[in-house]
């Protein structure tokens, strides 16, 4: 099987943010008497922004001010990324470097914003030029799971569907990029994966056996 390219998802495949994110709604809770419940921040990863808002609004009620919500969110989210950085995932920095090294393009099509792509990356130090090109939730018109933002990402990089190869860790994800032919691996983050959906994708642990499976083929 050939891979022309690889396309990661960004939160929970290469960075451990989504506990930075859950920690800052944790912290939302606690400095503005909020209830939020974090098991409703978790079962949302994966979603973009207008589906998330959704949700929330449908499960806290009518009376939930999302948006005020979002942004006492986002303060402390800034706040721990200015001051302690955002990890990355192990085995990241060597499967990029092997990508290159067999000519792979590489891109990111995550369901975040480009404003909140661009302070994750930044504050993981990880420079974008590495990428032949990032793909955003404000860039296609439907988010994951709908395959909108992996049918774009083969466009740009101008690659066949068939020989794009998906890195993801959500449901959402799994089903976006499966539904319009890319092989996907499955690398788990916080949110148990449905059984269903796992069968879609070869799971494996950690970026670290990622290069492994790519000489297999």
């Amino acid at each position: 099987m050939k891979i022309s390219a690889v396309i990661f998802d960004l939160d929970g495949l290469i960075l451990d943010s989504e506990n930075w994110w859950i920690n800052s709604i944790k912290k939302t809770n606690e400095v503005y008497g909020y209830n939020f419940p974090i098991k409703l921040a978790i079962e949302s990863i994966g979603m973009r922004i207008d589906l998330m808002n959704k949700k929330w609004k449908k499960v806290m009620g009518k009376d939930f001010d999302v948006d005020k919500f979002r942004e006492y969110n986002d303060y402390f989210m800034k706040e721990e990324a200015t001051n302690n950085g955002i990890k990355v995932k192990s085995g990241f920095y060597d499967l990029i470097a092997y990508l290159k090294s067999k000519n792979i393009k590489i891109a990111i099509a995550s369901s975040s914003l480009s404003d909140r792509v661009d302070l994750s990356l930044k504050s993981a130090k990880i420079d974008k030029s590495i990428f032949d090109c990032i793909i955003t939730g404000d860039m296609v018109e439907n988010g994951k799971p709908s395959p909108d933002i992996y049918i774009k990402a083969c466009d740009m990089l101008n690659v066949k569907r068939e020989e794009a190869l998906a890195l993801e860790d959500s449901d959402n994800g799994i089903l976006s990029a499966t539904s319009v032919g890319l092989k996907v691996i499955l690398i788990p983050d916080i949110k148990k994966n449905k059984k269903k959906i796992e069968k879609l994708a070869i799971k494996l642990p950690s970026l670290n056996e990622v290069i492994d499976y790519l000489k297999s083929l």
